[in-house]
């Protein structure tokens, strides 16, 4: 009986899925392997290899639901604005999120390769998961159908840049202000509403 005592029961899914963004936010997406991973869940290759057939299966997984994480805090805002004024904010804040992400600051500084990728590939996983939440959040005002679509892009091919891209001095107050006012700029003339708006 004294055996059963240390056998150590596997980790769950939400140890996995940090430790899986940890290891990319230290090892940078082309080098974090499952045995990194597998590591900082304290647990081993067949156990994880049981429950994701793959590494990438299990990345794919883990920043999916990290990136739905993101835009959902993104979108936590108490301030009454109208419904142009309150997309611009979400879309800054949302990235902002995504930008100052450990994982994306070690992705753009090790393999900026994929975050061009990222920002000219409009069929991933995570691009239409961005343009179904903007659909849902920021140009839902907008008549579905051709007008909503052509906001929608363009919102979208606006902000992956100011998302992708950390800046060098990202922890200066001033250059994160100077960043969020560029793209709320930019994302008001998207949604062809006037900047400076005296509603925001």
């Amino acid at each position: 009986m004294s055996g059963f005592l240390n056998v150590k029961a596997p980790p769950g899914m939400g140890t996995v899925h940090r430790a899986t963004l940890d290891a990319l936010a230290r090892y940078g997406p082309r080098r974090a392997g499952m045995t990194q991973i597998a590591r900082l869940a304290d647990t081993n290759r067949p156990y994880l290899y049981r429950n994701w057939a793959s590494r990438d299966a299990l990345v794919r997984e883990v920043t999916r639901r990290e990136l739905k994480r993101l835009l959902s805090v993104a979108r936590d805002v108490m301030e009454p604005l109208p419904s142009r004024c309150l997309g611009a904010l979400i879309v800054v804040r949302a990235a902002r999120l995504v930008r100052e992400h450990p994982v994306v600051r070690t992705m753009a500084r090790t393999c900026p390769e994929l975050v061009h990728t990222a920002i000219l590939t409009p069929r991933t996983d995570w691009h239409l998961m961005a343009w179904e939440w903007l659909r849902n959040h920021v140009t839902v005002h907008l008549a579905a159908g051709a007008e909503q679509d052509r906001a929608t892009l363009a919102v979208l091919t606006t902000a992956l840049p100011y998302a992708l891209t950390p800046p060098v001095g990202s922890s200066d107050p001033a250059e994160r202000a100077r960043i969020d006012a560029r793209l709320n700029t930019a994302v008001h003339s998207c949604l062809s509403a006037p900047h400076p708006c005296t509603d925001c």
